[in-house]
């Protein structure tokens, strides 16, 4: 596969030296209706067959140079093997399908990343891979086309805060609109935070739910993942759904009780049929199952803990 060679000095962490940073705790015991609730998902099966939505695979030289970062700005990532390693403990704690995604952080680095995750995709059929590019870099139409014609990638992701361009810059507006035309997903991270002084840019600034609005209004046929649900702006990004039919949020981390939050699960389950289950993993400072078991425990309907599982992201990702 290819090997990519990094440049520590150009690639941003994903959240804040200013940021609050809290421990992992354990989770709290359960009450006895969650409790329940999760043995009764386990004796279905319903934990063991699930989508993550949400996954990231890189070339090892930028694992290592994430992992530098997050020891130096945030929280100790909990899991550091290679992408192949990344896949079986997946595996191994339930998930039968994963979504992997990339970012490019610099110009030049788009197409090796997309060529990289083409090349594990095809190996591992349990992959669904989402390539990059990074807004307003040259030919980024065509590498977007490249990476879905010639790759065999699934859709594109971009994230506003490592690449420091609004979700309705002109420029991510052309990837978008690439998106759009081809009729594949775009994932990407359009939420405030985690937030982080380090990428060198204002990421409140950047990102708000206005602006995410401005282009679903702009290119109505997008489908469009924010992951995190919006964080931290959940429930102005659940309304959102109410407005967008192609809108669909993913849990990474907002559902794993681990950020204190104002997440209303009442709501988040009234819009069980946009949200897709997601972890972030290994990019977390806890282990794997976390917000699975969460998910199991708070979500209250079997039906939409099914969607959320995995009927939303098999329909998304048409698997």
């Amino acid at each position: 596969m290819a090997r990519m060679h990094t440049n520590l000095s150009q690639l941003q962490p994903c959240c804040a030296d200013h940021m609050h940073v809290p421990p992992v705790h354990p989770l709290a015991a359960p009450t006895p209706e969650e409790a329940a609730r999760e043995a009764r998902r386990i004796e279905q099966g319903a934990l063991s067959a699930m989508i993550d939505a949400h996954v990231h695979l890189f070339p090892q030289p930028l694992f290592a140079a994430l992992h530098r970062w997050f020891d130096a700005h945030a929280w100790n990532i909990a899991f550091r093997g290679s992408s192949e390693e990344t896949i079986a403990h997946l595996h191994q704690n339930g998930v039968a399908r994963m979504v992997a995604l990339v970012f490019a952080h610099k110009e030049g680095a788009s197409r090796t990343l997309n060529r990289y995750l083409g090349q594990l995709a095809t190996a591992e059929p349990s992959i669904i891979g989402v390539g990059t590019v990074l807004p307003g870099e040259p030919d980024a139409r065509g590498i977007v086309k490249e990476a879905i014609a010639v790759h065999g990638l699934r859709g594109i992701k971009l994230h506003c805060h490592v690449q420091r361009v609004a979700i309705d810059d002109p420029r991510t507006v052309e990837v978008l609109a690439a998106c759009q035309e081809l009729g594949v997903p775009a994932v990407v991270h359009a939420g405030r935070e985690p937030s982080s002084a380090a990428y060198g840019v204002d990421c409140h600034a950047i990102c708000n739910v206005k602006r995410t609005r401005r282009v679903l209004q702009q290119l109505p046929n997008l489908r469009l993942v924010v992951p995190h649900i919006g964080a931290d702006e959940y429930g102005d990004y659940l309304r959102l759904c109410d407005e967008f039919p192609h809108l669909y949020l993913d849990t990474a981390m907002a559902c794993a009780d681990y950020f204190p939050d104002a997440l209303d699960w009442t709501q988040l389950e009234q819009h069980a049929d946009r949200v897709l289950y997601g972890t972030d993993f290994p990019i977390v400072p806890y282990e794997m199952g976390r917000e699975r078991t969460v998910l199991a425990r708070r979500i209250v309907d079997d039906v939409k803990f099914a969607q959320i599982a995995g009927g939303n992201a098999a329909r998304l990702w048409g698997v």
